[in-house]
């Protein structure tokens, strides 16, 4: 790669966004340290002349990288231990809680490197962290080259991180402070775990922090029945609700509400499109809750962001494949209406036709105008611009040098008739050519992903995770005789 200011030149560079009208358009991009500083849309007399200074990757599509709105990096180490025959009820307190009630610091940053670098190989650039032990996501971020925004889990009423709560509360200030982490492209973000789990006492001094520091607040809202039973007996109102009481609403920078399976229309009616994101995460909701109702959230004019959850509960930091889910999921309410009940019982060509009606009456539900960009948003622009001092998610001048490039070529993506569905539907990983993070070259375009897969250090970091699972499962007092079984 060249050195800075360098230039990026291709024939398909994906501008814009989902509301300005995203454009595959011949462009070259100008690029200075992190940043783009000018985007160049050639005319009829064609590109400037090369130089030493210019990276042509002409027959490769350049787009931002994805951004994970929500993961817990660490957590993919749990990958395959809450299965269905293990767990029946609520996954985080009945195992989550256990194992992380035994987790060492050096254990946060040994798990995260391995889910870092499974996000850079399925072109994520940024993900919204949140757990415990902050300081060692961000050297887990620093070792792999991934870009974050870290939210140190903040707890003082239930969870393994009541007797951090103080340590995290004073890091995550301490982080904020640190102003060569965003040389890093790394971020930081107040992390109140959830909203049983967290007093008014201290939402009412996040909120404040939040206000002073012009820091996000990323939490987990109304994501469990518990959750909102708690809600309710201790407080007489909602999640959502007792945010708005707390002064939460009205006081955070940016608020990113996360899972919201409990959050009606009233408590939509409270948040602010402006400064309020709720977060999707469809394939961790199926297998531990249910699809949070979407639509809604998009009849409310709240943006919305997707994010992963962890591999403990998705089986992949693969953001991409989320907008899928989001996509059509929606159809298998066909499938579980009274409509298929009545079929079923009778078998009739008369119930076939009211079953294929209501088929045709739920496809188009989900034909909204703008809807391919709305959900390309969501893993670009929407939360790429919710950290004031990190926007990317889009190519455009004073935003992070956050791109990946993509190989038209690739089966995944043939035959090109209609990309931008292709990246909404696709299995885009395979067809990931490079990723440029903060201007530097995390994968670089000329050796591929392989070359990520064969460092020498990846071996190193597996071992360590490994060893460290070993003792963490040991020390909590964890079977996985579930999990051992498969591997043979």
């Amino acid at each position: 790669m060249p050195a800075s200011p360098w230039r990026l030149r291709s024939d398909r560079v994906l501008l814009g966004d989902g509301a300005r009208g995203f454009r595959l358009v011949p462009a070259e991009l100008t690029i200075d340290g992190a940043h783009i500083v000018d985007v160049l849309e050639p005319w009829d007399e064609g590109f400037p002349d090369g130089g030493d200074d210019l990276t042509d990757l002409t027959g490769s599509i350049v787009t931002p990288s994805f951004v994970n709105a929500h993961t817990h990096l660490a957590m993919s180490a749990f990958r395959g231990l809450a299965t269905p025959r293990v767990i029946s009820g609520n996954v985080v307190e009945e195992l989550y809680f256990r194992l992380e009630s035994h987790l060492q610091p050096g254990d946060v940053r040994a798990f995260s490197r391995i889910a870092a670098v499974e996000s850079l190989l399925s072109g994520v650039g940024c993900v919204w962290d949140h757990y415990y032990f902050g300081d060692e996501i961000v050297q887990a971020l620093r070792d792999t080259g991934l870009e974050g925004v870290v939210a140190p889990t903040l707890q003082d009423l239930a969870g393994p991180g009541v007797s951090q709560c103080e340590s995290q509360w004073e890091l995550t200030l301490s982080l904020a402070d640190d102003a060569a982490l965003l040389g890093d492209g790394i971020g930081v973000a107040l992390g109140p775990h959830a909203t049983d789990t967290v007093s008014p006492d201290l939402w009412r001094r996040i909120a404040r922090a939040s206000a002073d520091h012009s820091l996000p607040i990323h939490v987990h809202v109304a994501q469990s029945i518990e959750e909102y039973e708690r809600a309710m007996d201790r407080h007489g109102a909602s999640p959502v609700a007792g945010l708005q009481r707390d002064g939460v609403l009205d006081a955070a920078h940016r608020l990113f509400l996360v899972h919201g399976l409990f959050v009606s229309r009233h408590d939509l009616s409270l948040l602010d499109g402006d400064r309020h994101r709720l977060v999707h995460c469809p394939w961790s909701q199926v297998q531990f809750g249910f699809p949070a109702p979407e639509r809604a959230w998009l009849d409310a004019d709240i943006p919305l962001a997707l994010g992963t959850d962890c591999g403990a509960c998705n089986d992949t930091m693969d953001v991409q494949r989320e907008m899928k889910l989001m996509a059509w999921g929606p159809s298998y309410a066909t499938s579980f209406s009274p409509q298929i009940e009545h079929f079923l019982a009778d078998g009739t060509l008369g119930s076939a036709r009211l079953l294929s009606a209501r088929r045709i009456e739920q496809v188009g539900a989900q034909q909204v105008s703008g809807r391919t960009e709305r959900l390309l948003d969501a893993v670009w622009q929407v939360p790429g611009e919710a950290h004031p001092a990190l926007r990317q998610g889009v190519l455009d001048v004073g935003a992070r040098a956050n791109l990946a490039v993509w190989d038209p070529g690739h089966p995944a993506l043939w035959p090109g008739t209609d990309y931008l569905h292709g990246f909404v539907m696709g299995g885009m990983s395979g067809a990931l050519r490079g990723l440029f993070l903060g201007g530097r070259a995390a994968i670089d375009p000329a050796e591929g992903p392989a070359a990520l897969l064969a460092d020498p250090r990846l071996d190193h970091w597996r071992s360590e995770a490994s060893e460290r699972l070993a003792l963490l499962l040991d020390r909590a007092g964890v079977d996985p005789a579930p999990w051992r079984s498969l591997r043979g």
